[in-house]
This record gives C-alpha cells, structure tokens and sequence, in this order.
C-alpha cells in the first residue's frame, strides 16, 4: 500500500479532488489518499510551496505527493515528477514543488511526458486529474519516476528573498498566514537566536510605507503573548511567528504573504 497525498487550491465545493481520487483509485484501488489541503489560497504557489515543505517530511518514506497549485496550466510550465530520497513530488514545475522536494532529499525530476501516464485526450484545463493523479497512480503501481519521461537538468524555483539584519533591526517578508491569523515569517527558528531573539525581549514591529509601530514581546507560547501587545515566537513549523492572544495577527497588521516587515530591538 502506497501513500499518495493531495494538496491543491480547488476547495472542495467543486468535483475536482474527487475526481483526482477517481483516477487514483482507478489504476491503484490499494493506495491511502491523504488529504494535505485543499484551501489554500487561489494561485498562491507560495503559500502551497510552504504548506508542503512543512508536511511531506512527517509521511513515511516512499509516499508520493501530488500539488497542484498550477495558475499556468495549458502554458510552457512542464509537469514534472521529482524523485527524491524520502519520496516522489507530482506537479507542474512552477516552483511549488522545490522546496519540499528538497525537505525529501532532492535526487533527480523527469518531465512527464510518456503517454502511458497520462489519460487519454487529456484536458488543457485540468492536468491535476489527467496527468499528476494519473501519474502518481502509475506510481504507486510499481512504476519508477524515470519511466515518465526524459531527465530535467533543473527545476523551476522561488525567489524567496532572505530576511536581512542589522544591530537595530531585522527586515523579512511574510511567509504564511495561517487560519488563526498568525503570521508566518521567512526567518527560520535557527536562525532567530542568531538575530537577536530571546525570551522578554521588548521589540517593535514595524509594518508598511507609514512605517506604522506596534509593541512586541519575544515569547514561548500563545499563552505568554501579553493582552495589550504581539507576541514573536519559535512556531512549530520551524519559523518565527508574529501573533496576537485569540486574536489574527495579520488582521490587526493588515499584512499579506510576501509583505516586508521589520523588527526593532
């Protein structure tokens, strides 16, 4: 039995995923489908690149993981599969896949292009259901990832632009928003000590061209943030995180993924 994920931005009140799971089935009825999400935000390959390279390391070695978060599908992106040590990435080769694949132990991508994976009369519209599920199915049946067709010398990566520090200040981008309103940094927890962080430190967050000020508080826990300010802590998904007690955070900043930010010590 295969383990084949699925994380995509359909939602679920279309027949998109069951479809996917349609063909999965079709060709490997003894496969386990696990859904990783299907909500994340519409055409955000940057918020589905960070929700998989923070899920696919905790599913057992040889799952095969499908994304499609694919604004560029009927275009010159290729559908790729990517075999890496712990597992097989599934996708277009938009950058989604990069990070998690590398999170796995990166080994070598092949473009999908032998029709023995992919369905007959193939929609331009929906490569999800008629090429990655089709192909994770193949897969997962027994085929290797270099049976889908000839090697890529590279795959298409994000240009995720590194936080930036000084004595003063650390400058980052919003990684990730969370349904509670928590906002994900790119300053990743090993590097966060490094950057000045620690427990009861005072600091200010600074948000915007107005360069608008709130009061932080460097915490462990949602339970230590104080009532009247931020709280900045080590997340569980290994990044610094900006939030408030029972409260979205990034409603409060009025902040978005990719939006700069900076900490004032």
């Amino acid at each position: 039995m295969t383990v084949i994920t699925l994380l995509s931005d359909f939602g679920l009140t279309d027949p998109y995923v069951a479809q996917m799971k349609a063909v999965i089935l079709s060709t490997a009825p003894n496969a386990e489908i696990v859904d990783i999400s299907h909500g994340v935000e519409k055409h955000n390959i940057a918020s589905g690149s960070y929700i998989l390279e923070t899920t696919v390391p905790f599913f057992p070695a040889g799952s095969v993981h499908v994304a499609v978060v694919d604004p560029g599908v009927g275009g010159d992106r290729l559908p790729v599969a990517i075999e890496c040590n712990q597992g097989v990435m599934i996708g277009p080769d938009n950058g989604l896949l990069g990070r998690a694949a590398d999170k796995l132990g990166f080994q070598a991508a092949y473009r999908i292009a032998n029709s023995h994976f992919i369905r007959d009369v193939p929609s331009a519209t929906f490569h999800g259901r008629d090429i990655f599920a089709f192909t994770a199915a193949g897969i997962a049946a027994g085929h290797r990832p270099d049976e889908v067709g000839p090697h890529l010398s590279a795959i298409a990566r994000l240009g995720f632009q590194e936080p930036g520090f000084s004595r003063e200040l650390v400058a980052f981008r919003v990684l990730y928003v969370d349904s509670f309103g928590n906002i994900v940094t790119n300053i990743s927890s090993a590097d966060s000590e490094r950057f000045g962080f620690r427990r009861g430190r005072h600091v200010r967050i600074v948000v915007g061209e107005g360069g608008r000020q709130y009061d932080g508080l460097i915490t462990t826990s949602y339970f230590d943030i104080p009532s009247h300010g931020f709280g900045i802590l080590q997340g569980s998904q290994g990044y610094l995180e900006i939030a408030l007690k029972e409260a979205s955070a990034a409603a409060k900043l009025d902040v978005k993924p990719q939006d700069s930010l900076e900490i004032r010590f």
